[in-house]
């Protein structure tokens, strides 16, 4: 009876994975991207390799428990078991809704990066409108106690007494194969999420990704940044990297008529140039567009806020397996525009309308040189009115973004343009491209308000947002049409007005902006100043990292870089080579960064 159960027991989860991957496909299939009915039903079996893996893990107790169930003449296993059915009923039943729903969003699978959102509930649930918040819950409680349910039907009520105390020994062979399981098999690899990719399709390998594997793979994995993309020596790093990140603060174009004018950030939330790339979504932005600087070929580093910001402020490109804001230890230690300017003598601010200590954003902007962080509490409760917090048309106001010491260096940044998509204005009938089109509008307003102050002629402005997002048809975030982002400078501290075509990463605002002002930009190291006169006789590319991916955009074409596989599409080695070269500077660069800033 007590093999019996164990084998019930590990089957049941077996079935409860393999349903979890029938659901997600049928729920996301709307961003399948032609992925083949067979590719999809293909991932139940290359998925089941981690669910075998999974369901070693939660058998560990109960097959402790059978042990000890041989030193008893009669024992009650479902009544001791029930508070384990409990505790891992709930937690698979979280990961995979949390998964399924998120993945709509996120266009990611769920992993440890992302469990901040469930410290802060409405953080994670701010994406969506308040029924299906509360679906969710509902929904969430009645499939933790199905699977409580399963596992409990598994179970008999009691184990008879065991006819010899050495029948325990039976137990010894099932621990072996449970302890192979939990491994992976005998292969000299370990279990590890790259077991569950097998198609170019990557929906189908998210499918595939058992997702309470995936959380706990990456929260107990430990992340040596140093060795993460540890492929070359010095020396052939210096060889794959030449002229790729070297800059200087030499001009050959200047777009500033005053050395030090006041400036002002302001980071549209998912502002690409799909969503407010035309009159008919964004005519203020494009008004503005002809009378200011234009960056018509930048790229954004990565796909969420929590790595755009880095890349703004502090000129850092985004990392595909890590966010680097919730290494305090690391980011604290970046460069950083307010840094620069606060040494200039700037006075720093920086205001957002949603939670600031969201992302530990407020410890970021803290460390890196703004003197005043302010999220929505500092607005009144009754323009509290958004999922996320404060509408822009009271963020984007002249007496909450000026401050009365000059010089000034202040920052923004919007939330309206984010699902659920609610504003006050109705102008486009979808309520996506209508989010932006009302962002737009305050943006309007905001500037020609400005324009009518004393402040314009000493004001620059630059305009940009933190990523790109995908939209119906476009549903990958390594897809250019979602990366590709407008960047544009204005205000009456310009000398002149045009548009640049030079390719660029968001991550070049730091270094350009900073040489414009005759400001020292050698902190930092992955910051282009794009005006330099070798600029474009150097390498010309741009980099968007993803959920473990990275698009490398040059002049000639695009390539696809899958860090789980380490395969690049279109086939070509030098571009490999240069991927994987850019990666390991950029972890190990970041692993140094405390040290760095000791020996400054």
């Amino acid at each position: 009876m007590r093999l019996r159960y164990l084998f019930r027991y590990f089957l049941t989860w077996i079935l409860i994975f393999v349903t979890q991957k029938i659901v997600f496909m049928l729920v996301n299939m709307g961003l399948a991207d032609g992925a083949p009915f067979g590719s999809c039903v293909a991932a139940l079996w290359h998925g089941l390799r981690l669910d075998v893996t999974t369901a070693s893990y939660l058998a560990i107790l109960p097959t402790l428990v059978v042990l000890v169930s041989y030193f008893f003449r009669r024992f009650p296993l479902r009544k001791v078991l029930v508070p384990y059915y409990w505790l891992t009923a709930v937690v698979i039943a979280v990961a995979f809704l949390a998964d399924t729903i998120l993945y709509f969003f996120w266009g990611a699978k769920l992993d440890a990066n992302e469990l901040l959102y469930v410290s802060k509930p409405k953080d994670m649930l701010a994406s969506l409108p308040v029924w299906q918040a509360v679906l969710a819950f509902v929904l969430m409680g009645a499939v933790a106690w199905h699977y409580f349910r399963r596992q409990r039907r598994a179970t008999p009520a009691e184990l008879p007494a065991p006819r010899s105390k050495f029948s325990a020994l039976f137990i010894l062979p099932l621990a072996g194969l449970i302890f192979l399981g939990m491994r992976g098999g005998t292969t000299q690899s370990t279990a590890n999420p790259s077991y569950a990719y097998f198609s170019p399709h990557q929906f189908c390998n998210h499918a595939a990704l058992n997702p309470t594997f995936n959380i706990l793979h990456s929260l107990f994995k430990a992340q040596d940044l140093e060795k993460e993309f540890d492929s070359f020596s010095e020396p052939d790093l210096e060889v794959l990297l030449d002229g790729a990140y070297e800059t200087d603060s030499l001009l050959s174009d200047t777009l500033l008529a005053l050395r030090r004018p006041n400036v002002l950030f302001i980071v549209w939330e998912g502002a690409g140039t799909a969503m407010v790339g035309s009159d008919s979504v964004a005519p203020c932005l494009q008004a503005l567009r002809r009378e200011g600087v234009f960056f018509s070929n930048c790229y954004a580093n990565s796909f969420r806020t929590d790595r755009g910001i880095l890349s703004v402020f502090s000129g850092w490109p985004g990392m595909p397996t890590l966010s680097l804001i919730k290494r305090t230890d690391l980011c604290r230690c970046l460069p950083s525009v307010a840094s620069s300017l606060r040494d200039e003598g700037y006075a720093t601010s920086l205001t957002y309308g949603g939670d600031v200590d969201y992302a530990n954003m407020r410890l970021y902007f803290n460390e890196t040189g703004f003197s005043t962080v302010r999220g929505s509490h500092f607005f009144p409760a009754s323009q509290n009115t958004s999922a996320w917090g404060v509408h822009d048309q009271y963020l984007l106001a002249p007496d909450v973004l000026i401050p009365a010491e000059r010089p000034f260096f202040s920052a923004a940044l919007t939330l309206s343009s984010h699902e659920p998509w609610e504003v006050s204005m109705q102008r486009l009938q979808d309520p996506r491209w209508n989010s932006f089109a009302y962002t737009d509008s305050c943006l309007g307003a905001f500037v020609d308000r400005l324009k009518n102050s004393p402040l314009w002629d000493s004001l620059l402005v630059v305009i940009l947002p933190d990523h790109g997002i995908t939209y119906p048809g476009v549903h990958s975030t390594a897809d250019l049409r979602v990366s590709h982002i407008p960047m544009l400078w204005v205000g009456g501290a310009l000398a002149k007005h045009g548009e640049y075509d030079m390719l660029l990463n968001q991550s070049d605002l730091a270094a350009t902006l900073l040489a414009q002002m005759g400001i020292d930009i050698s902190d930092f190291t992955f910051s282009r100043n794009v005006f330099s006169p070798s600029f474009p006789q150097r390498r010309q590319f741009a980099m968007h990292a993803d959920k473990n991916g990275v698009t490398l955009i040059q002049p000639d074409g695009h390539w696809v870089y899958d860090c789980v596989s380490r395969s690049l599409q279109p086939v070509s080695e030098p571009h490999r080579l240069f991927i994987e070269a850019s990666l390991q500077r950029l972890y190990q660069t970041s692993a140094a960064l405390p040290l760095h800033v000791r020996e400054q």
